[in-house]
């Protein structure tokens, strides 16, 4: 190793991709955000992503634009337990002095826990459940809005549209979340609201999700919550059931999620160790050195 190695820890999620730059040491010199790095989504809208985060921390970090191949990069993607995206990822003619690429939920649990046994339900733009046992990473569920990802921003932020669009359709009485939700989008009538939604993806939907917890008394928040919690103790359970007792939320719908969630699964909750992004800067580094 040169005093020019450094080491990039990547977290891709369904919104945003950040980065972790460190030296040799494991010193922090800078961190950034940029844009969606859902592989599943798009492999080349992740790699401009990728590239856009790290040009802002190599930036932050003072150091010039050819450091990029100095980097040895480590990271995990939402969208990496497809297998196809895998592939497509996998070819990337990157600019780095290499780059190994794994599961969002496989950094998670590495940081979560520091390496020990535990689990990790992510609750992002999408969702994703998954356990590090006896050093072995098993995941489950993360298969897209359309068919999994309950209690993800993007699936409650979907449920609000939904709820709406049935307000203006006047098969359910109106309330202070929706009026706030149809303000917001300069929407007044079911067609207007269908256009803007209809093709949308899901971090459209999940810019949605701060909307509904800030009004946890509305009954229509109350409902959507309320099965947003329902849907995370049912993956704590089953976590449970395959030997973990420790499980943490990750992700922008974590935090506020966690008082939906009922008392029986509460002393299970951890607070991550660490961030995916410095795990897989861990991980880049102890690559390295094996």
């Amino acid at each position: 190793m040169t005093e020019n190695t450094l080491f990039l820890g990547i977290d891709g999620g369904g919104t945003k991709c950040k980065v972790r730059l460190e030296n040799g040491n494991g010193q922090q010199l800078a961190e950034a955000t940029s844009g969606p790095a859902n592989i599943a989504t798009s492999t080349t809208q992740a790699q401009s992503s990728i590239l856009n985060a790290t040009m802002t921390a190599l930036t932050n970090a003072q150091l010039p634009t050819n450091a990029l191949a100095n980097l040895h990069v480590y990271a995990g993607f939402a969208g990496a337990n497809i297998h196809n995206a895998i592939a497509t990822m996998a070819q990337w003619q990157h600019p780095f002095a290499d780059f190994t690429f794994t599961t969002d939920i496989h950094i998670a649990c590495a940081g979560a826990h520091q390496g020990q046994d535990g689990g990790v339900i992510i609750l992002g733009t999408g969702f994703c459940a998954g356990l590090l046992k006896n050093g072995q990473c098993n995941e489950f569920g993360g298969y897209g809005l359309l068919l999994s990802d309950g209690a993800s921003g993007g699936w409650i932020g979907l449920n609000l549209v939904k709820t709406a669009i049935e307000v203006l359709d006047k098969l359910s009485p109106t309330s202070t979340l929706i009026e706030a939700f149809l303000n917001q989008v300069k929407c007044q009538h079911t067609e207007q609201l269908v256009a803007l939604t209809l093709h949308a993806p899901p971090c459209y939907f999940a810019q949605f999700a701060r909307l509904v917890f800030t009004y946890p008394n509305d009954p229509y928040a109350k409902h959507i919550l309320s099965s947003a919690a329902h849907f995370v103790e049912r993956y704590i359970k089953q976590l449970q059931d395959l030997g973990v007792d420790k499980v943490a939320l990750i992700g922008g719908v974590a935090v506020p999620i966690r008082s939906w969630i009922h008392r029986n699964y509460q002393s299970s909750l951890v607070t991550p160790a660490m961030t995916p992004e410095a795990a897989a800067a861990q991980l880049a580094r102890r690559q390295f050195f094996t």
